[in-house]
């Protein structure tokens, strides 16, 4: 169990948080607003929130240091490739410094892997346009193993810059199992972050000693922080 003095712990764990609480479908202005003021209370890594806002949270989050991040074709990643790169290059033009794209799941499942390959390609050319990197979220409780696997290796080729689990709104979470196969698979040529169904403090921790240099986490992580006693960045 994680506590308050376990400070050299909760420094690796809160500059690596990716915070979505306000990553919603009913999440307006206030939501997104109290999502900026606690990633900036505690020193995320970002907040994360919909296209729609990411002009707001860019003006709420100037000067921080804390990156906006922002998810495109998301959740289900079968928008076509040009509706996400006219969505990927709008959010860049509107203050993204992240974005987290859902891969076309079924194109994947089919075996199309041209396509799936082209489809990140193109996100990520059009994100490098504006200095941003591009995290593809696999979403793994459709996937499996060797389909992970085959995934990872197009990702890499097409210049992501991580491997992201799930979306959260999918049947999959981040668990020991992916992080793990992502590792080995990848051997360091991406990025890892686990996200989805990331319940505590103490699952982060075991992500990142797994090798995840990002951990989703929405309200229920702040929730724990306070009832240990850390109500702010270390």
């Amino acid at each position: 169990m994680i506590t308050a003095q376990d400070t050299d712990i909760l420094k690796q764990i809160l500059p690596k948080i990716d915070y979505t609480a306000a990553l919603v479908p009913d999440a307006g202005k206030d939501a997104v607003r109290k999502a900026c003021e606690t990633a900036k209370q505690y020193k995320f890594a970002t907040v994360c929130v919909y296209p729609t806002w990411t002009k707001y949270a860019s003006t709420l989050m100037e000067g921080t240091g804390i990156g906006i991040l922002i998810a495109v074709g998301f959740p289900h990643g079968s928008t076509n490739t040009e509706g996400k790169v006219s969505e990927a290059r709008q959010i860049c033009m509107d203050g993204a410094t992240e974005i987290d794209m859902v891969i076309n799941i079924a194109r994947l499942i089919e075996g199309d892997y041209a396509y799936v390959e082209s489809d990140i390609r193109r996100v990520v050319e059009t994100a490098r346009e504006y200095g941003v990197g591009v995290k593809t979220i696999l979403e793994t409780g459709y996937l499996s193993d060797e389909q992970k696997r085959t995934a990872i290796e197009i990702a890499i080729r097409a210049g992501a810059e991580y491997i992201k689990t799930c979306t959260g709104f999918g049947p999959g979470k981040a668990s020991i199992h992916d992080i793990m196969l992502i590792s080995e698979v990848s051997q360091g040529r991406i990025k890892v972050k686990a996200s989805g169904g990331v319940a505590s403090l103490e699952d982060q921790w075991e992500f990142i000693k797994l090798g995840a240099s990002r951990v989703a986490g929405r309200g229920n992580i702040v929730e724990q922080l306070q009832q240990i006693g850390v109500f702010g960045a270390l």
